[in-house]
Parts: C-alpha cells; sequence; structure tokens
C-alpha cells in the first residue's frame, strides 16, 4: 500500500487477505447487524461472558446473546476445497449449539 494514498481494489483485497483473522471478524459483524444483532464490547457484556474467555465478537439481540469466535485456517481450507462432507470435531459438551460460517455464509464468495 502507498503511503498517504487510498489503496485500490486490489490492493485492499491483497490486505484483507494477508489478514484473514479481520477481514473474517469484520465481515461476522456486518452478517450479525444484518440479523438484527447489535454488537456490544466485551465492558458492557455480562459477568458470565467475561468469565467464559474473550471472544472475537460478542453480540446481543432481543436478550440472546451470540459469542463469535473467528479461526481463520488453511488445514479446513484445503479440506472444504475436495468437496467431501468436513466435520468439525472439538472439545465443546453440545456440539448443536455451534454454527459454522464460511466465506459463503459471509458474503463474500
Amino acid at each position: 500500500m502507498r503511503y498517504g494514498k487510498l489503496p485500490d481494489v486490489k490492493e485492499a483485497f491483497e490486505a484483507c487477505r494477508a489478514m484473514p483473522h479481520g477481514f473474517l471478524k469484520e465481515k461476522a459483524e456486518i452478517k450479525l447487524k444484518g440479523m438484527g444483532y447489535k454488537i456490544i464490547d466485551r465492558d458492557h457484556a455480562p459477568d458470565w461472558i467475561k468469565k467464559a474467555g474473550n471472544p472475537d465478537i460478542i453480540a446481543v439481540k432481543n436478550g440472546e446473546y451470540a459469542l463469535v469466535e473467528v479461526k481463520p485456517s488453511d488445514q479446513l481450507k484445503q479440506y472444504s476445497m475436495v468437496k467431501a462432507k468436513l466435520v468439525l470435531v472439538t472439545d465443546v459438551e453440545e456440539g448443536s449449539a455451534i454454527e459454522v460460517w464460511g466465506l459463503k455464509e459471509l458474503g463474500v464468495v
């Protein structure tokens, strides 16, 4: 990026790709706002959220909270390109409470 000038579209896109966490976080916030959620900062979050950890995004809608953890993964990206079913296994108690958003769900592709 050139100092003192706005980047062109190609430069901006490359910068976003170079920083996938920030890019994905921004897109997730846009989607949540479109779904009627309000993004709140950690200082305004309930104590139970603060005790649980430090999610990338905290959103609330009609008293329902959504905690978003942004995790770019080259390995998952590679697996998803083979068009086979991809199962993400993690050590949470209830997997049905988790949604996975990819670039398509974020409106990027």
